[in-house]
């Protein structure tokens, strides 16, 4: 494939929120720096993915960014011979970033498209629409006179372009000396990677993969630990080793399905059989550093067909039987976009710039106040159009003189309008002596559903100077996977699915029926959507077939994967 400058990434399937227009995403057209992609069913309009990420800027162009080092006296320490001694302290990172693609580039691709395709009528009309987003922020320190790349952390970045997000992380004292040594460097080497997935169909191919767990067992994969982590490279060599020995088989039909278009179309379903995805940040402090060699290394993402900046575990599979992926229409499959940017030479223009850098000495309580910043992160926009009417986050500081400090954030869809990313809630020090426990606070957070009533977190302590506000529940897609020929032989004439789910004290449900003999839509794929709350990841489902003969068997189970069988019929029946 000719190399360009982006790169698309095959990930697990994206949640049934799907756009109203996919593209087709192997009919990209590169003109003026953008990535261009036909619309499915119309070949005059096409759509972009946005060029560029940046931090955000305010008034007179200042750039919403802040770094903020503190020191405070540290009065546990042990006992020494020396009348100096080292303070507590460390820092604090907060910036608003945004990506978008600038107006005069999308006139210049427009007018490349039309004299590449000779279709004068072509209009590029928007970005292609963004199913979710993450971002990490990473630096490269000197570390016992060695470079190496430090995940400073991670967020969610926005789905809308344009959109500002804020996010605040807070710095061990060490790693902000370090992050402040490479600010004041000539080419300060910290950057922000926005990982951006998006979905879109696939051509039409005719065939299938089949699985066959027992094969699967003999391989290197199966002896793996549960705990290993799979980067995306990893991923790909596994299913190319069991393609390899027989335990991973495509069958094409025709001339238009290649065996091996057939295995990257199903990529993610193999991913959703056979592996778990893992935020970089949940990695163990000892494993970090590998993980963004994998990432940003010499191959990195470049190298990689699937999972984007994801990594991955291993889940418990079957040990016998075969699983068949059927292949033939059109499939939508998300993929991801990756946009790297430098923060740039901050220090050397605004090093003397109080609003931007700054140090400060937190010694005299009288005068202090505590400012706790309250980030969203940048799915909640989305959802305020899906699933929120409101949300409020109430902070309860406790003080050492008796008195109580409530403050309150609340957020509507029309108030969201007019965020600004800068939301913060702020006590004063009343009588606090001790200074730990100044900093201490609880805050609640109620959660308002259009539909499904509401949910309360409770209070929840808390000292830090951020409070992450995020969606309490996660989409899941569950693939409803079967051998349809298989079933017609079988005499089966419709599959109804039901699944059934908690969602914060109330029950919901969905159905889909399926009927084999029936050729369906040519994008249409056989999938439900669960709505889960976070630290749920289990639905309760049951499988119904119907025979011609009006006969009906039934099973009942539980799934946590994101896959539900439905040619494995009941033996005694």
């Amino acid at each position: 494939m000719k190399k360009i400058g982006f790169i698309l990434l095959l990930a697990g399937m994206t949640s049934l929120r799907l756009v109203a227009q996919p593209v087709l995403i192997e009919e990209y057209v590169e003109a003026a720096g953008l990535i261009c992609f036909p619309v499915y069913g119309d070949s005059l309009t096409f759509k972009y993915l946005p060029s560029r990420g940046r931090l955000a800027t305010g008034a007179n162009d200042l750039p919403e960014f802040s770094f903020l080092q503190y020191a405070m006296v540290k009065t546990d320490g042990p006992a020494t011979s020396s009348a100096i001694t080292e303070a507590s302290g460390g820092a604090l990172i907060h910036f608003l970033v945004l990506y978008d693609t600038p107006e005069d580039q999308v006139r210049k691709a427009e007018n490349e498209l039309r004299r590449k395709l000779k279709r004068r009528e072509l209009v590029l009309t928007g970005p292609v629409e963004i199913n979710a987003g993450k971002f990490m922020l990473v630096s490269s320190l000197l570390v016992d006179g060695k470079e190496q790349k430090e995940l400073i952390g991670t967020g969610i970045a926005p789905v809308f372009q344009n959109s500002k997000v804020a996010f605040s992380f807070l710095v061990e004292p060490l790693k902000a000396q370090l992050l402040m040594e490479s600010f004041k460097m000539n080419t300060p080497d910290i950057s922000i990677t926005f990982d951006l997935e998006f979905s879109g169909l696939t051509s039409a191919y005719n065939g299938q993969l089949v699985v066959d767990w027992s094969q699967v067992q003999h391989s290197e994969y199966a002896h793996e630990s549960v705990d290993a982590i799979f980067y995306s490279r990893d991923v790909e060599k596994t299913f190319g080793s069991l393609v390899q020995n027989g335990a991973i088989r495509m069958e094409s039909y025709g001339k238009d399905s290649i065996a091996s278009d057939l295995l990257t179309v199903a990529y993610d379903r193999l991913l959703k059989l056979m592996f778990d995805p893992v935020r970089p940040d949940s990695i163990p402090p000892e494993k970090t550093r590998g993980v963004l060699d994998e990432i940003f290394g010499s191959r990195g993402l470049l190298g990689s067909l699937v999972g984007g900046s994801d990594i991955y575990k291993k889940q418990t599979i079957r040990t016998s039987g075969k699983t068949v992926v059927q292949i033939n229409s059109r499939k939508l499959v998300s993929r991801h976009h990756l946009l790297t940017f430098n923060i740039g030479d901050l220090h050397k223009r605004y090093g003397a710039d109080a609003r931007i850098f700054r140090k400060a000495a937190i010694d005299d309580p009288t005068y202090q106040q505590r400012e706790v910043l309250v980030n969203l992160d940048g799915s909640i926009r989305d959802e305020f159009e899906n699933m929120i009417n409101s949300v409020s986050v109430t902070l309860r500081k406790r003080h050492q003189n008796g008195d109580e400090t409530l403050r309150e954030m609340f957020l509507s869809q029309a108030s969201l309008k007019d965020y600004t990313g800068n939301a913060k809630m702020i006590y004063l020090n009343k009588s606090d002596a001790n200074r730990t426990d100044w900093l201490q606070y609880d805050y609640n957070t109620q959660w308002h559903f259009k539909r499904d009533g509401s949910y309360s977190t409770g209070w929840v302590s808390a000292n830090t100077p951020v409070i992450n506000l995020h969606t309490p529940y996660k989409y899941r897609r569950i693939d409803l996977m079967g051998d349809m020929i298989a079933l017609q032989k079988a005499g089966i004439v419709a599959v109804a699915v039901d699944i059934e789910y908690p969602f914060f004290g109330n029950t919901r449900k969905d159905r889909m029926t399926i009927k084999p003999g029936k050729p369906g839509k040519d994008n249409e794929d056989y999938s439900l959507e669960a709505i889960l709350p976070l630290g749920t990841d289990k639905v309760n489902y049951k499988v119904t077939w119907i025979y011609k003969e009006g006969k009906k068997v039934a099973v009942s189970g539980e799934d946590e994967y994101g896959v539900i069988l439905i040619d494995e019929i009941p033996v005694n029946n």
